[in-house]
Formats: C-alpha cells, sequence, structure tokens
C-alpha cells in the first residue's frame, strides 16, 4: 500500500523556484517525516501482539530522491493481508504453538502448519486503519507545508 503525492508544474519560472533548497526542499521534508511519523505510530497502535517483534518492527523512513524526498512506512504485508495457504517452517511456529497452548514440540507446530496449509492466515489490518486515522493530520500538515512555502516564497 503507497500514498503518493505528485506535484506537476507547468510554469518554468515557478518550476525553477521550487528547485531552490531554502524554499521547498526543508518544508517538504518536515510534512513527509510528521506524515510518515503520525501512520507509524498509528500502526503501532493497532498492530497485533504477540511478542511485540511487528509492533517494534514498524519504522518509517526518509530518503532523498530525485524527486526531493521519500517517506516511506516498513511493515509486515502477511500480517495485514494474510496469505494464502502455504507450508510454513515448522521450527519457526515452534515459539508461537508454545505460547498458545498448543502440545509442546514439534506436533503442536505442526498442527499449526497444518492449519496454515489447509487455509493460510487471516489477515489483521494494522496498517489501512492507522492511514485512513492519519489522513485527518496529514491533511493539517499539508496545509502548514503550503503556508511555510508561501512564507518562504514571500520573502
Amino acid at each position: 500500500m503507497a500514498i503518493e503525492i505528485r506535484l506537476t508544474i507547468d510554469d518554468a519560472a515557478l518550476r525553477r523556484a521550487i528547485q531552490d533548497p531554502q524554499l521547498i526542499a526543508g518544508p517538504v521534508k518536515d510534512f513527509l517525516a510528521k506524515s510518515a511519523l503520525t501512520v507509524e505510530s498509528g500502526a503501532k497502535l493497532v498492530a497485533p501482539v504477540d511478542t511485540g517483534r511487528l509492533r517494534a518492527s514498524i519504522t518509517s523512513d526518509l530518503k532523498p530522491t530525485r524527486a526531493l524526498v521519500k517517506a516511506a512506512v516498513f511493515y509486515a504485508a502477511h500480517v495485514e493481508f494474510g496469505t494464502r495457504p502455504h507450508w510454513p517452517p515448522i521450527a519457526a511456529l515452534q515459539p508461537w504453538a508454545r505460547r498458545h497452548g498448543f502440545p509442546a514440540g514439534r506436533l503442536g507446530a505442526f498442527l499449526v502448519a497444518r492449519a496454515i496449509a489447509k487455509r493460510g492466515t487471516r489477515a489483521q489490518p494494522f496498517m489501512r486503519p492507522a492511514l485512513e486515522r492519519a489522513l485527518t493530520p496529514i491533511r493539517g500538515f499539508l496545509r502548514e507545508l503550503a503556508a511555510d512555502i508561501e512564507r518562504r516564497w514571500k520573502r
């Protein structure tokens, strides 16, 4: 899942002006950082928790690109969307099976693996709800971005 904000500018003078890092780079970076952090923190609040590793693995990052900067929030898509039936590694399931009351050892993990092989895993959406809740603050950040650029433009 990705949100993409694209700006198209037809005026050559305006296009040159917004490439000035003093005018736009800082405000855009701030906008993307606040937006990504808002989605990240919202996802951490609603992510399913077993050991806490999924929640701890949800991170965001800003990377410079040719178009300025890109923000990304990383998460486990197989939890968000579920999986098709497949045969997971039994060793990886043993700790989970033990924590959830299945028979000890490989038998419990085998039973879980067999169920996943038949049905897959169910979706447990947490990123999409976090993103939907973050849209209102992100719209506010976008208004702040526009106001900041306008202030810098007038200088």
